[in-house]
């Protein structure tokens, strides 16, 4: 009778054992496998290194977050606090980690806000230059105007026989004006409306080989003027 005890502790013992391990190792099969969907690394490429380390290191904060329960929304927020950056696309290469692929505006001029100069950016907005190479060879536009409204600008210019690339500096005034300033220093003055149609014209009086003004004004419908400064 005792060794039937005995016999039957040790049966019962040995269950719990082997009940207790199993528990353990299916409680480290789960976590195994939970963390293998825990993001380990975030790559960023498109942008030169430097700034493609920075925005690296800033999105670290994601690191060991389970990569099914990042909301891309997340990395949009991030991705929008550099308003260099034109274009992006979000990869989740499982089981942990994401690339982002981003591409940043094209600089189409430069301009002074609040005393601090400022490139013009594709994406319509205005950017810092600090973290970018010099760029004096881009036009300066001066006066007041918003990042749109010079968009449009030369988007007008882009479909007209004018050369962007001889521009050297852009005038915006309060009436919606706009004069330009080549790098040969002439002067064109557009008038209000009809740009795209003056800026044709212009750019037919300069090809005229008796053309020796540095002033072409255009500002009065049907009526060319040019002079000299």
């Amino acid at each position: 009778m005792h060794q039937y005890r005995d016999k039957k502790k040790y049966f019962l013992f040995l269950f719990l054992t082997l009940f207790s391990l199993s528990s353990i190792n299916s409680q480290l099969f789960v976590e195994k496998k939970q963390s293998l969907y825990n993001l380990k690394s975030i790559e960023v490429i498109g942008l030169d290194d430097e700034l493609n380390t920075e925005i690296e290191k800033n999105l670290n904060f994601l690191i060991n977050s389970n990569i099914f329960f990042i909301d891309k929304k997340i990395l949009i927020n991030q991705i929008n606090k550099y308003n260099y950056i034109e274009n992006y696309s979000i990869f989740k290469s499982y089981p942990s980690k994401i690339i982002l692929k981003l591409k940043h505006a094209n600089f189409l001029a430069r301009t002074i806000k609040n005393n601090e100069f400022l490139l013009i950016g594709s994406n319509s907005k205005f950017i810092n230059i600090e973290k970018f190479d010099s760029f004096n060879y881009l036009p300066i536009v001066f006066g007041k105007f918003t990042a749109e409204e010079f968009i449009l600008f030369k988007k007008n210019l882009s479909r007209s026989d004018l050369n962007y690339e001889k521009i050297k500096e852009i005038f915006f005034y309060p009436s919606g004006r706009i004069d330009l300033k080549t790098i040969d220093d002439l002067t064109i003055k557009f008038p209000r409306r009809n740009l795209e149609e003056a800026m044709n014209l212009a750019n037919k009086i300069i090809k005229n080989e008796k053309f020796n003004n540095n002033i072409i004004d255009l500002r009065v419908p049907n009526q060319i003027i040019l002079s000299n400064e």
